[in-house]
């Protein structure tokens, strides 16, 4: 995404969406199961609403503070330029959570 500039060739943003889509599809199912499996079975509804909720709230905000960071897009340059440190700062965001979740989440090795 920080290949883009104020009006990107719809080639530019395809890797980027499909990489994101892919992203996305495969993550949510083990994350939901995730959620379920760490809970008594009497639970897991219960589980699966906080895990539903907190990915619908963490979207709203990330929205909100990219929209912030990004700016108002009627100085395409400045918008841009800001939308490039969103792209940059989610990049380094989602590289942390990889590497916590590699060194911090339970392996099942027992």
């Amino acid at each position: 995404m920080t290949r883009t500039d104020a009006r990107p060739a719809y080639g530019v943003l395809l890797p980027a969406f499909l990489l994101w889509g892919v992203g996305v599809g495969l993550l949510t199912p083990a994350v939901v199961a995730a959620a379920v499996a760490a809970v008594p079975a009497e639970r897991a509804g219960l589980a699966s609403a906080v895990n539903n909720t907190a990915r619908q709230t963490g979207g709203a905000i990330g929205i909100a503070v990219a929209g912030a960071v990004a700016g108002q897009p009627g100085d395409q340059a400045r918008f841009v330029r800001g939308f490039h440190a969103v792209a940059i700062g989610s990049a380094g965001l989602y590289a942390a959570a990889a590497v916590l979740a590699v060194f911090l989440l339970p392996t099942g090795d027992g």
